[in-house]
């Protein structure tokens, strides 16, 4: 490997920092995945009965803090399987350490120990077990025993829950196969459940401390807290063992159904200044731009910017307008609708906002004192008589979905997403995929068949709703709540972003605005204050590899859809389209740090076939046009082998 040469590291996610270590540990037909101090995957004969147990440590304001495992010890090959460990955590000056002790048998039954102690007074806003059960239970049946050992019968939440939807939980116990049941019981707290599918974690999540008591809290110096969580699997126990295909099976649709979203990019005001600075973008041509324009705290300048680079991109403007809330509201529209017009800039849709519903606030206006959302919206109306007025929130689903504005009088509903606000490890952020069709099924619940936009999203968090700001990530890392996340640069990003719009296609979403076109979302390279190993280095215009998927999604404006089935999702996603001169362009990601093969059905002609991997990675980051050239013919006969996290673009006939 030459000097110029990404380390593979780099290529994939955009760091030099290495996964975290994944050890499988089985014993009988139960295995799980020890994975920094938490039991992923826990399976029995291969089926997924639970998605995670694991004592979390969050910060004062809801920061994830990694642990530094030691003394870790296992014991396998008998009938018990055993192991501990010590977790260490810091938070500033805040010290605290965790014994762990792990023990499981061939019966499928587990027991999960913690014993907390603070090193030194130690502030928190959650230390507890969580349980994880995977989204695919959504609507399945669930019994919940409570405190006073009263069981009730329920299900879990089919549409995405807004609040818990149990508390005082002591155990739950669902249905794993037929006659095969699956009971997780918590000792040490006070227990409830919440749908994590809101923030687009692919769980379900029981944890301790209810929300309704105090946070942050301190575990005082010298004290300690002792947990344990136990699995007891009963019933008819599976014969025979579910293992993955060797080979993913994925098909192309033969008739169009639908359309291909638009592609957006976001654009801050003074991203927009670094962004016009950039010579060309070869080919990207985006449908539209979205701008946050803050009354009282931006100007005429800002609009100008925006106004700018639409023209430069030849793309329509859409303005997240916030409002103060400080004087009558038809004066602050008013304001804003002077101050627009004044800029030059003409925006063809607007999504206004309260400013204090930029935040997590789990109050309707009346009781904050502000104007109802429908009396926005209508001020809005009036003062932008041309132009479209959006509904929704800046932030994440969640919040539209506490909140539930009224939608009456509204062209289109919008919501943002994030992919690292609970945990930030590669496989917890490529599962959220798994959540989006839940999400978006569940916007629909709310505004029926009304245009559906997704606002400003990418992996990380464009603001931070829950706190003061999000994490500045100056060490370049795999961290939550970070507004820089570093996979967006690698193979990881271009891979993350077919998924995305393969799930946004199939849900019938009107546009994503996805990633931007410089910054810390941005598809183009530029120079930032945090680091870019390698891009650092290099000389002449860089892009990233996601640049490659959404320029041609881009192109493919209002595309017939041609949807792709895969058998295995979690594995392997992709979507397809007829272009304007009558060929099929189709991409397809592999999800996973493994080589995946899959054999691709329902191509025309003889398809060309182009991948975007290590292998050519660099090229691919500095010759966007060339790299587009680079096709090749493809035997429909044979499967294709794609490297970890590659993307391959395939074009035929019809």
């Amino acid at each position: 490997m030459s000097q110029s040469s990404p380390s593979p590291l780099v290529a994939a996610c955009g760091t030099e920092e290495a996964p975290a270590v994944i050890r499988r540990l089985a014993v009988g037909a139960l295995s799980f995945d020890l994975e920094a101090g938490k039991l992923r995957y826990i399976r029995f004969a291969g089926i997924e009965v639970l998605r995670s147990i694991a004592f979390v440590v969050r910060g004062p304001g809801w920061e994830t803090l990694p642990p530094e495992i030691s003394d870790i010890e296992i014991v396998e090959g008998g009938p018990e399987l055993k192991a501990h460990w010590h977790a260490n955590y810091q938070f500033g000056r805040n010290r605290l350490q965790v014994a762990a002790r792990v023990s499981a048998g061939a019966n499928g039954n587990l027991r999960f120990e913690a014993e907390a102690q603070a090193l030194t007074d130690f502030s928190t806003a959650r230390t507890s077990f969580c349980v994880l059960h995977p989204c695919k239970l959504a609507g399945h049946g669930l019994q919940v025993t409570h405190s006073g050992e009263s069981v009730e019968k329920a299900a879990f939440p089919d549409a995405v829950s807004a609040f818990q939807p149990f508390t005082d939980i002591r155990a739950l116990s669902h249905e794993v196969s037929d006659g095969f049941r699956a009971t997780v019981r918590m000792e040490g707290d006070v227990w409830e459940m919440e749908d994590q599918r809101n923030w687009t974690d692919a769980s379900f999540k029981t944890y301790g401390r209810p929300l309704s008591m105090p946070w942050p809290y301190t575990i005082e110096a010298g004290s300690k807290l002792k947990q344990t969580t136990t699995l007891t699997l009963e019933g008819k126990a599976p014969r025979t063992t579910i293992v993955s295909a060797p080979v993913i099976e994925a098909k192309l649709a033969a008739q169009a159904s639908g359309r291909l979203p638009d592609l957006a990019l976001a654009v801050s005001s003074a991203e927009a200044v670094e962004a016009l600075k950039v010579d060309r973008y070869p080919p990207l041509a985006p449908r539209g731009l979205v701008g946050w324009f803050r009354l009282g705290e931006q100007g005429p300048d800002d609009l100008r910017h925006y106004a700018e680079l639409a023209r430069h991109f030849s793309a329509e403007i859409s303005l997240e307008l916030i409002l103060p809330c400080q004087k009558q509201l038809d004066q602050e529209m008013a304001e804003a609708a002077r101050i627009i017009a004044g800029s030059g800039l003409k925006p063809a849709s607007i999504t206004p906002i309260q400013a204090p519903f930029t935040k997590w606030l789990r109050k309707k206006p009346a009781e904050v004192g502000m104007p109802d959302f429908g009396e926005v919206y209508a001020a809005a109306r009036i003062a932008f008589p041309d132009v479209a007025i959006g509904a929704g929130m800046l932030s994440n689903f969640t919040e539209l979905n506490i909140n539930r504005p009224l939608l009456k009088g509204t062209d289109y509903v919008t919501h943002c997403t994030a992919h690292v606000i609970h945990e930030a490890d590669d496989r917890s952020v490529m599962e959220t995929l798994e959540t989006l069709p839940q999400i978006f099924r569940s916007v629909r619940d709310i505004a029926g068949e009304m245009p559906y936009r997704i606002g400003p999203s990418a992996m990380g968090m464009r603001y931070n709703p829950y706190g003061e700001s999000t994490e500045p990530n100056e060490r370049n890392i795999r961290i939550a709540f970070t507004h820089q996340d570093p996979r967006h640069r690698g193979l990881f990003g271009a891979a993350f972003a077919v998924g995305y719009f393969a799930r946004a296609a199939s849900a019938g979403i009107e546009s994503v605005c996805f990633g931007a076109p410089t910054g810390p979302f941005g598809l183009v390279y530029r120079k930032m204050a945090h680091p870019q190993p390698w891009f650092d280095g290099q000389s002449g215009q860089r892009v990233y590899p996601l640049y490659h998927v959404l320029a041609a999604i881009a192109q493919g404006k209002g595309a017939a859809l041609r949807p792709l089935e895969s058998s295995d999702e979690k594995r392997l996603l992709g979507l397809g389209w007829q272009r304007a001169d009558g060929e099929m362009e189709a991409w397809l990601a592999n999800l996973t740090a493994e080589p995946q093969t899959v054999r691709i059905g329902g191509l025309a002609g003889s398809p060309r076939v182009q991948r975007l991997d290590a292998e050519n990675f660099e090229r691919a980051t500095r010759d966007p046009q060339g790299f587009g050239a680079t096709a090749h013919a493809m035997d429909v006969s044979q499967p294709l082998s794609l490297l970890p996290y590659a993307v391959i673009r395939i074009i035929s006939r019809g």
